[in-house]
């Protein structure tokens, strides 16, 4: 039975969400709080996988209590509930809230994110990622400018030079864009300068992509660690998430799976920096065991942590309610058949292309690398296609230059 604290200090609020949860009262154990200060009481009495507060309370805000339990109680799902004419005021004084929630309530919809939630736990979260996960500080929260983005580009009147003028905001994120167009991975004849123009070349889901990995990147931006460079890690999450659109590309799918490709391998490495940050002293002795024993990164992670940063990843991504096929991606792209999904998907994409610049990799420095699923790959009904997808990313890598 899943438990869940409600926040909300309208009494007719709290009345009205008791009665629309009354049919789930035998999955869930729903407790009601008035305040921040109850709310904090109350979870001093025990914990809770899910919290759900409302935005505006006096003497706490949501913003406040939802920080408060990202301190004491870094385990639980935080959800804001908030008027969609609050989501700027909301974004701009939230950094604690994994997702929000749109008021006025709707059972079904909050259904969906209890069930998703439930969901990740028992496909992501073996009980040694459990005790991980609980381990961790905190998990970051996605990031504001993101949101930010998000919000616009569901707009109506949402326009490129819109969007340009909100990625403008982080100078940092103009240039690495405009880095990564004037690449040759896309092979122009004259530079561009003008992010307007490289956000109409790009594409609006490639930019939120790019936008989403390099602000989750950028939280980790303070943090050193000898073994981590974020630099090389996110350009070896730009070239997968290249390949795994390309792949995707290839095999004519729709556009929303492409773009799930290639948001997926950007970040199908976020694990990494995670468990870097939050268990340093594990992670580097996950390291020297991979150095030491030439075995995979996320064996030696399995072997020293219980879990791996593909099992870490995905279990944050999912909080943030990216979608099941991202989260899938990131968190079985070393280990594909732990996953449902068949036939094609961003996971098949992401795997192969990772293993493929592993490979790459590995013969020119040495060490383990993950191996291409074949079995995985023929369930799939995809095993004759792998020449293909090879042929495809060589060409890409062809065509790349150091970002």
């Amino acid at each position: 039975m899943k438990s869940i604290l409600f926040v909300d200090d309208e009494v007719s609020a709290r009345e009205e969400l008791e009665r629309t949860l009354r049919p789930m009262s035998e999955e869930w154990d729903v407790v009601y709080a008035s305040s921040g200060r109850e709310a904090l009481a109350k979870l001093t009495k025990g914990s809770f996988d899910m919290a759900v507060v409302d935005m505006h309370m006096p003497e706490m805000s949501g913003a406040q209590l939802l920080t408060e339990i990202k301190t004491r109680h870094p385990q639980a799902i935080r959800i804001l509930m908030a008027d969609r004419c609050d989501q700027s005021l909301m974004r701009r004084s939230v950094g604690s809230a994994h997702q929000y929630l749109p008021k006025p309530f709707k059972l079904d919809l909050f259904k969906s994110m209890v069930a998703r939630a439930a969901t990740l736990r028992e496909r992501l979260a073996s009980e040694p990622l459990r005790q991980l996960a609980d381990g961790i500080d905190s998990l970051p929260s996605l990031p504001a400018l993101y949101r930010e983005l998000q919000e616009e580009l569901q707009s109506q009147d949402s326009s490129i030079d819109k969007v340009a003028r909100i990625i403008s905001k982080d100078m940092g994120m103009v240039t690495k864009i405009l880095q990564v167009i004037n690449s040759h991975f896309f092979g122009l004849l004259t530079p561009v300068s003008n992010p307007a123009q490289a956000v109409s070349m790009l594409g609006l889901d490639r930019v939120k992509a790019l936008v989403l990995s390099m602000q989750v990147f950028a939280q980790f931006k303070e943090y050193r660690h000898p073994f981590i460079s974020l630099d090389v890690l996110w350009r070896h999450g730009l070239v997968i998430g290249a390949y795994a659109r390309a792949i995707a590309k290839e095999e004519k799918t729709s556009q929303d799976l492409i773009d799930d490709a290639f948001t997926a391998g950007l970040l199908h490495d976020v694990g990494i920096l995670v468990l870097a940050t939050n268990l340093p002293d594990q992670y580097t002795q996950a390291v020297a065991l991979m150095q030491n024993r030439r075995v995979t990164e996320w064996e030696a992670e399995s072997e020293v942590l219980g879990a791996s940063h593909a099992d870490i990843g995905g279990y944050l991504l999912g909080t943030w309610g990216l979608s099941d096929a991202i989260v899938e991606a990131v968190a079985f792209h070393h280990d594909p058949m732990r996953s449902v999904s068949q036939p094609f998907s961003p996971l098949a994409a992401v795997h192969v292309a990772n293993a493929l610049e592993e490979r790459e990799q590995a013969a020119v420095m040495g060490g383990g690398y993950t191996h291409i699923d074949e079995d995985y790959l023929a369930a799939c009904g995809m095993g004759s296609r792998l020449p293909i997808w090879q042929s495809v990313c060589q060409e890409v890598a062809q065509s790349r230059n150091s970002f």
